[in-house]
């Protein structure tokens, strides 16, 4: 029961960054609409479908590296996968509140740096959840792409 309980406890932890996001996304639609999109841009409901099935993997990836609970192993890790969510959860505000390409790239190279540090933590704790980063990390490189993208046809 103590394992179901933690499982639902990162699922929700996870899912933090989407509901912070999610105020700033609709009412800039408009915005967004207007802009000059990258070769790759995926349709926009790809986008919505793509982040609930990253923060799931988080939380999987989260609950199974976690499972002994907050300990001297774990707490390195913890605070890593914090911080990662604290920061994907600022770039939504950032690129669609702000409209800054600066500060969106600015947030993603600090996803992507710290990213390592998390992937390597958790892969101490425990493989399989490591593994499961593994999409959320390449889901990172792509809205570096998308990103910096936007900036440099949107100046």
């Amino acid at each position: 029961m103590k394992h179901i309980a933690g499982f639902v406890v990162w699922l929700a932890v996870c899912q933090l960054p989407a509901l912070v996001g999610a105020g700033f996304v609709h009412p800039n639609m408009a915005w967004y609409q207007t802009l000059q999109k990258p070769l790759l841009t995926p349709p926009d409901m790809v986008f919505g479908m793509a982040w609930a099935v990253l923060y799931v993997l988080l939380g999987v990836a989260a609950a199974k590296a976690f499972r002994s609970g907050l300990n001297e192993r774990t707490e390195p890790a913890m605070l890593l996968l914090l911080i990662q969510l604290v920061l994907n959860a600022l770039w939504t505000p950032v690129f669609f509140g702000l409209h800054s390409f600066a500060g969106a790239t600015v947030i993603l190279v600090f996803l992507l740096g710290e990213g390592i540090y998390l992937h390597r933590a958790i892969k101490r704790l425990d493989k399989r959840a490591a593994a499961l980063l593994l999409p959320y990390w390449g889901w990172l490189v792509f809205a570096s792409y998308l990103t910096v993208s936007f900036w440099g046809l949107n100046r």
